[in-house]
């Protein structure tokens, strides 16, 4: 069983008041018996004040013990108070000796680690982290130490999450004596933060890298901008932020871009907004802006593209397409009052023109709907009129396939009209700038009247010549007879 310092000195202060009474009686009695002499009285004095002084040493011991007592249960008191504070605490706390093993945490630096209070208390960051990591922490501490003032470190911890940044504050702790004992550390988690630092570095670098124009405005002045704006305009960015806006843009174009800016400060967005600004080599250039605002402080946000050339596209493309309808209608004119059929059909086969004859040929007055094979409405036959024509090699599929053709003598025969056409077909590709077929062109020529007159020319020769005896050797002069037409030959 142990025994506590207090009883200690009250059991030795016992033992030594039994001796004193011992000898005190000793001497008392040989003082009864006198024979004692002038010495023993002396011993006998001293004695006494042995008993008083141990009576008073006993008082003073009691004290002190007491107070330490009460010291002891104070610092306990506070101690389990500062830890109770530094447990409800949303940030991570320790103190370390100089030697680095840690003489105090609370829950939530435990927590950082995933361990308990145990497992850290009177170990070192050795004990628990890589070495690497360890050298690192154990490298701040010593240089708290070494300057004899707080120092602020940022420090990066493993957690189940991923990696989280902490600005610790480290400072020494000194003893009544002025010496470092310990280093106290607090950290902040500051991994938010620093994302938003990373955001925010990445949206500056954006702002200044974008290709469009970034500005940030007042009512009349600009707040920033980035460098889209210097390059297209030609001014310096101080010349731009220093000056009103209203002084680089085109004084006809001022009164609707006021308008405008006042509907943005009232919340009402802006989409597609030109304008025309001044360049400092006197040139316009035309913005095409798109626009918010914050209602509370009135600032506007804005995006702006530099059209100026893609509006000088647009007049020359519009341009180049009124010609080009003006150069159509001309050409539908002129092949309306061709006396041959013409349809013109694109690289997918489907009739983009046809003119009067064709639409006669075809008994169809809509373009589009006019075949641009002639075999999905004819039956194809050679000139006798009994061979069937192949239809592939019709001028239209040779000419889109880039193959030209002239005067192909083919008879088309309409079922359902029961009409039969003896026509010349002649086709040719149309090639674009690449040297690629991007339509095809057919004439018909409707042949059918010619041939008549053609075999009434032949018939009328050859009767002419028998009439005067011509005749060619061996050929046979035939009497002559009606022709279809009742005429006599």
């Amino acid at each position: 069983m142990k025994i506590s310092f207090e009883k200690k000195i009250v059991f030795g202060f016992i033992v030594n008041i039994i001796v004193v009474l011992v000898l005190g009686l000793i001497y008392w009695y040989r003082l009864a018996k006198k024979e004692t002499v002038a010495l023993d009285w002396l011993v006998l004095l001293l004695i006494l004040m042995s008993l008083v002084m141990l009576s008073v040493v006993y008082m003073v011991i009691k004290r002190q013990l007491k107070a330490r007592r009460e010291t002891e249960i104070s610092l306990a008191e506070n101690r389990k108070l500062i830890q109770s504070i530094i447990d409800n605490t949303s940030l991570p706390i320790s103190v370390k000796k100089i030697n680095g093993e840690y003489l105090t945490i609370n829950k939530q630096f435990a927590e950082l680690f995933g361990l308990d209070e145990k497992s850290i208390i009177g170990k070192t960051d050795h004990d628990f982290l890589s070495k690497e990591k360890a050298d690192a922490f154990r490298s701040t501490d010593l240089e708290a130490v070494k300057r004899g003032e707080e120092i602020k470190v940022e420090e990066i911890i493993e957690q189940i999450d991923g990696p989280h940044t902490y600005l610790s504050v480290k400072f020494p702790l000194f003893d009544a004596n002025n010496r470092v004992f310990a280093v106290g550390s607090i950290g902040t988690d500051i991994t938010e933060r620093k994302n938003i630092e990373k955001s925010l570095i990445a949206g500056e670098k954006f702002f200044m890298l974008s290709m469009d124009i970034l500005v940030i405005a007042s009512k009349e002045k600009f707040v920033k901008i980035n460098p889209a704006l210097s390059k297209v305009l030609g001014y310096t960015s101080e010349e731009l932020l220093n000056h009103p806006f209203s002084e680089y843009i085109y004084p006809e174009d001022w009164p609707k871009t006021k308008e405008e800016i006042e509907k943005l400060q009232q919340g009402v967005s802006t989409l597609n907004f030109v304008n025309r600004w001044v360049c400092k080599d006197s040139s316009l250039k035309f913005l095409s802006w798109t626009a918010t605002s914050d209602t509370e402080t009135k600032t506007l946000y804005a995006i702006a593209r530099d059209i100026t050339e893609q509006l000088k596209l647009e007049q020359e493309e519009e341009k180049a397409l009124n010609q080009l309808y003006e150069s159509q209608q001309q050409l539908a004119l002129i092949v309306d009052n061709i006396g041959d059929g013409v349809i013109v059909a694109n690289s997918d086969k489907q009739v983009v023109l046809a003119n009067y004859m064709a639409h006669q040929l075809f008994g169809i007055e809509d373009d589009t709907k006019i075949p641009a094979h002639f075999s999905d409405q004819f039956e194809l036959y050679y000139p006798d009129e009994k061979t069937v024509f192949p239809s592939q090699n019709m001028p239209m599929e040779r000419a889109l396939a880039g193959d030209p053709t002239d005067d192909i003598d083919v008879v088309l025969y309409h079922p359902g009209l029961q009409d039969k056409r003896r026509v010349l077909l002649s086709g040719r590709p149309i090639i674009d700038q690449e040297n690629k077929v991007v339509a095809g062109v057919v004439t018909i020529k409707d042949i059918g009247e010619y041939k008549k007159l053609e075999d009434k020319f032949k018939r009328s020769q050859k009767k002419l010549r028998s009439a005067i005896g011509y005749r060619k050797d061996n050929e046979q002069i035939d009497l002559p007879k009606e022709d279809e037409d009742g005429e006599t030959d």
